[in-house]
């Protein structure tokens, strides 16, 4: 193994022993750096040989995966002599199928890559990241991030809508910083573009998608209390309306009970609920609901906020919470939840 002086060497070391582990390659030999990453020199066992340009990042999103793959192709370089690869701390899973989707090969720092290098093929996923913070900043899709959770539900409402970060700003009454970092997020993740007429959606099945992932990984965090009614389904519901109209108490269907509000796929025998905390007693006083250990008909998500009331909608008469609540919960259920989700995300979300 050839070896000239080199900044990367753990970069260059990283890729040569993942190309030692497979018996067609001789070696791996550096040929020299250039500004951001090294040339490589991949000799197999038959002689033949290869030619490999490593662009080493410090953060791969596909936003920034894309403008170096499209720079490169800009440049005058022999594409058929030198196979591109990206490397990165960690390459996540959204930044891997970008890599897929340009023809681009990558290989990270904590052991997953994918190359596909003339008839060698080596793919090694699964590997978590070693880089991470022990305290990390809290994602836009983190249920206690309040704000962005807020503002990422204002623009699902409609994802046809070019957004102006000044006007999401002045009608959520948040800063403009906390709307822009919204925006960069989607923006690096190609799930948006911002243009001079303001933020569009292009991925709105990719941003629903990940938050749900992120929303059941929180679940358990979530206070929720098990209940039991004597009433069938639709009597409970029914009282659910009349608590509202006679007491004024907020109680939305959510759950499989508020996706057929939407998209009538499934049947269901429990109902979920979204209540406010300061008004649950009253709630379970005028429902006549008791809390259980076993055999619940009835879950309620007790909220200590109001951002997951956002976009309510009154559907005959009955508070259920907007489509993108609806399909986060019914994402989280098993059986056919996440049947029930897909048809709200066609129906409502994507439109």
């Amino acid at each position: 193994m050839k070896v000239s002086s080199t900044v990367y060497v753990k970069e260059y070391e990283q890729l040569s022993n993942s190309l030692a582990k497979t018996p067609v390659i001789d070696r791996c030999d550096h040929l020299r750096d250039k500004k951001d990453g090294f040339l490589a020199h991949l000799v197999f066992k038959d002689a033949t040989n290869t030619n490999l340009d490593v662009t080493v990042l410090s953060r791969a999103f596909p936003s920034i995966i894309t403008e170096v793959v499209t720079g490169q192709k800009n440049e005058d370089l022999n594409r058929e002599a030198s196979y591109p690869v990206i490397m990165a701390p960690y390459i996540s899973g959204e930044s891997a199928k970008q890599c897929e989707r340009l023809g681009v090969g990558y290989l990270d720092m904590s052991g997953n890559c994918r190359l596909l290098i003339r008839y060698l093929y080596v793919n090694d996923q699964g590997h978590p990241n070693k880089f991470a913070k022990k305290r990390t900043a809290k994602t836009i899709f983190d249920p206690s991030s309040k704000v962005s959770s807020l503002i990422l539900r204002e623009i699902m409402r409609d994802v046809v809508y070019r957004w102006k970060l000044s006007l999401l700003a002045d009608k959520l009454q948040c800063s403009i910083g906390q709307v822009s970092k919204v925006k960069d997020y989607l923006c690096e993740q190609l799930w948006a573009q911002m243009s001079p007429d303001g933020l569009q959606v292009l991925e709105p099945q990719a941003i629903m998608h990940s938050w749900s992932e992120a929303y059941a990984q929180k679940s358990a965090s979530f206070e929720v209390m098990d209940c039991h009614t004597l009433l069938p389904i639709p009597e409970f519901e029914d009282r659910v309306r009349q608590i509202k109209a006679n007491s004024r108490i907020d109680c939305h269907l959510t759950g499989f009970a508020g996706g057929v509000r939407y998209a009538p796929v499934v049947r269901y025998t429990k109902v979920h609920l979204l209540v406010r905390e300061r008004e649950l007693n009253a709630f379970l006083e005028a429902a006549v609901c008791k809390q259980v250990d076993s055999g619940a008909n009835v879950q309620i998500h007790v909220l200590s906020s109001d951002e997951m009331l956002h976009d309510a909608r009154n559907i005959k008469d009955q508070q259920v919470a907007s489509p993108v609540q609806v399909y986060l919960d019914c994402m989280r259920l098993k059986g056919r939840g996440e049947e029930m989700a897909e048809a709200i995300l066609a129906k409502e979300i994507e439109k």
